[in-house]
């Protein structure tokens, strides 16, 4: 079972869109996919309550309730709710798991992502547990300041972006309906696509463990 985490502290820095996309495209793949969602606003609930039902099937999960997914699913994702702390990833995750931080451009932002990769690396987390992360810049204008700010910064620290989101209403719009850009027609989203790919190529690098 391959289990994908998006997480990052800072609200409002897209977790349910990168969360529900990464379901749906799995899904899409044709695999049996689950997308816990642990924030008590439900927004990935939501989302999945309005899908339409030619689209592939995602199984929701309500892990702010309590709720677990057992091991019959091959990807389950977990979308964390601001304010996550590394105690509550190292709670859920095991070998093999996989993080994906979602940062926008912004001094907060950065800050506090900053912040976040600091504290999980002090983190002494159990024993055989195993967290692969990825960063990934979110809603990006690639020819602003503060996004150049961002790149040189991580290259500093020696941890890359694994690819860069645009700040596109395609996103707004696939939500608010229930899918994502992977069930569009590839000739609206091309672009998007494109900037999905390394992530994509990144989380299937790691084998699901069983």
């Amino acid at each position: 079972m391959k289990q994908v985490f998006v997480a990052n502290p800072k609200g409002g820095c897209g977790k349910t869109t990168l969360a529900t996309q990464l379901a749906s495209y799995w899904a899409g793949q044709g695999m049996s996919v689950a997308l816990m969602d642990h924030d008590r606003q439900q927004s990935s609930l939501d989302w999945l309550r309005s899908r339409p039902k030619d689209c592939a099937g995602i199984v929701p999960i309500a892990a702010f309730k309590g709720e677990s997914a057992d091991d019959q699913y091959e990807a389950v994702i977990h979308d964390m709710p601001a304010g996550c702390s590394v105690d509550d990833l190292d709670q859920w995750c095991g070998p093999g798991s996989q993080l994906v931080i979602p940062i926008m451009p912004s001094p907060t932002d950065i800050k506090a992502g900053v912040r976040f990769l600091m504290a999980l690396n002090r983190h002494q987390w159990r024993q055989g547990n195993e967290l692969d992360i990825a960063l990934v810049a979110n809603r990006v204008r690639t020819n602003t300041n503060y996004f150049k700010v961002l790149v040189a910064f991580l290259e500093q620290v020696n941890m890359p972006l694994i690819t860069s989101i645009r700040d596109t209403q395609n996103y707004i719009r696939a939500m608010d309906n229930g899918v994502s850009i992977f069930d569009l027609p590839k000739s609206r989203v091309a672009a998007d696509l494109k900037q999905w790919q390394p992530l994509l190529d990144w989380l299937e690098q790691s084998p699901a463990v069983s």
